[in-house]
């Protein structure tokens, strides 16, 4: 859920000029659950991430660490959300094809 009010937040800063409309909130927030719901956090990738971080935390100071790790995890969630939907619209087009 952390992640979920991190990415809203960057959203929010970075979509200003552009206001979606409520189903699309609604939509992204449902794809951004999905998403927190079905990515393991307990995995060898991520336990590999968490020791390179306790690495760099030795050198460099706790904010710019934390910057990073937010960056770096509303990267991948953007990511994980188009890969998502790029799914959806392949799946679409697919029964529509068998459908025909």
């Amino acid at each position: 859920m952390k992640r979920i009010k991190l990415s809203q937040k960057t959203q929010n800063q970075t979509q200003v000029q552009k206001i979606p409309t409520n189903d699309a909130v609604k939509h992204r927030h449902m794809v951004t659950q999905r998403l927190d719901e079905s990515i393991p956090l307990d995995s060898k990738e991520w336990r590999a991430v968490e020791q390179m971080l306790m690495r760099m935390s030795e050198f460099a100071p706790s904010s710019l660490i934390t910057e990073c790790v937010n960056a770096i995890a509303v990267y991948a969630d953007e990511q994980a959300q188009q890969g998502y939907l790029l799914g959806q619209d392949d799946l679409i087009k697919q029964l529509k094809s068998r459908a025909a």
